[in-house]
């Protein structure tokens, strides 16, 4: 299951609108049968320093597991979301963890196979540290190298084609009009920052949102220039980078190239395990805030916000009681997002087909974005 066939689609664009409903609210869904679910790593140390950083001669100390490397924080993140999975699933799956029953894949990072590790602890109480040693039991979890996973970490450095959709978005009158908009706040930032950010690709400020974020995050004092105002804007030009990448111009053709694709993993996985009897109930993907926004931008999801550490993008999938679907049978798929852990998940659901969606219909909508 680490590399499940992918179908081939042509068609035209098209663009998914978000409906969002609380959980509760959501119609009566029959037994349910498979669940997917991506969530993106806990918190994590910054990824970077920039050359005026004032903390940067503390890294090593401040950081000490490294820079981009899990923290306790995020441990205790993905320990909850795991607890939380095991209350939502609790009649589904078996108390302990079976092989047959669930699969677990990461990107071949150390926070994601940790946050990974954490999660299953959350899940499976007998995978949690400090747990008797007859009854610790280690859950495997699976990766491949980084250069090879086209599944969660998706080409859109090394692949042609999404260049020139890129090329084509970032060069269109409308993304130059609001760059040219921020060319002033971005020479003042390489003021402050030593970085070199006017005609540079918007990543190099987003990392700078990033690293001021984990700072503050974590109490470390920000300097006098990082006002509010400039994280508000940096998170801006970071909302126009990521549209840049997931959205319009030619969006279902991005997606194609990224989110569709796990987006087909996800709909070929549940029709093996039908196909074949397979006793498999749920697969879980550890991953990045790009994973859920390719996959967000393929669903037609993406709403300006990147997700959260520990966020959570679930595929539920039930039979239906009631009339067959002819295409997709008696089975129906709901969506569920969990982005705060102090709120209840809220309910996602496509127009024309409110939620609990028949899986043929879901099908069709999402054609024109899976490869």
């Amino acid at each position: 299951m680490a590399g499940p066939g992918f179908l081939g689609h042509s068609a035209g664009p098209l663009l998914l609108l978000l409906l969002v409903l609380p959980l509760q609210q959501a119609l009566p869904e029959g037994p349910l049968v498979f669940v997917a679910l991506v969530f993106r790593h806990g918190d994590r140390a910054p990824l970077a320093s920039y050359p005026t950083d004032p903390h940067k001669e503390a890294a090593s100390t401040l950081w000490p597991r490294g820079l981009g490397q899990l923290t306790r924080e995020g441990v205790q993140q993905q320990l909850e979301l795991g607890r939380f999975l095991r209350s939502r699933y609790e009649d589904f799956l078996s108390p302990q963890y079976r092989r047959e029953e669930v699969y677990i894949r990461s990107t071949d990072f150390d926070r994601t196979l940790e946050s990974a590790q954490a999660n299953l602890a959350g899940l499976f109480p007998e995978a949690a540290p400090g747990s008797p040693e007859a009854d610790w039991r280690p859950i495997p979890v699976h990766t491949v190298p980084v250069s090879e996973d086209k599944l969660l970490r998706f080409p859109m450095r090394s692949c042609p084609r999404y260049h020139e959709l890129l090329q084509e978005t970032t060069e269109a009158e409308e993304y130059q009009e609001a760059l040219e908009g921020w060319t002033d706040f971005l020479t003042r930032l390489e003021n402050f920052t030593g970085l070199l950010l006017v005609g540079e690709p918007l990543r190099r400020a987003w990392k700078v949102l990033d690293t001021l974020i984990c700072q503050q995050a974590h109490g470390l004092p920000l300097p006098s220039w990082a006002s509010s105002d400039v994280l508000q804007t940096l998170a801006q030009i970071s909302a126009l980078d990521i549209g840049a990448h997931v959205g319009p111009p030619r969006a279902a053709e991005k997606a194609q190239l990224t989110g569709g694709i796990l987006l087909d993993a996800i709909l070929s996985n549940f029709s093996r395990v039908q196909r074949l009897g397979l006793p498999l109930k749920m697969v879980m993907y550890s991953a990045h805030d790009s994973t859920l926004l390719a996959l967000q931008g393929a669903l037609g999801l993406y709403d300006g916000h990147a997700p959260p550490y520990a966020a959570c993008l679930g595929f539920e999938f039930r039979r239906r009681l009631g009339d067959l679907d002819e295409d997709g049978g008696n089975v129906t798929i709901s969506l569920f997002y969990r982005n705060d852990s102090a709120h209840q998940p809220l309910s996602l659901s496509l127009p024309g087909c409110p939620a609990p969606c028949p899986l043929g219909h879901f099908h069709q909508l999402t054609a024109p974005v899976r490869p």
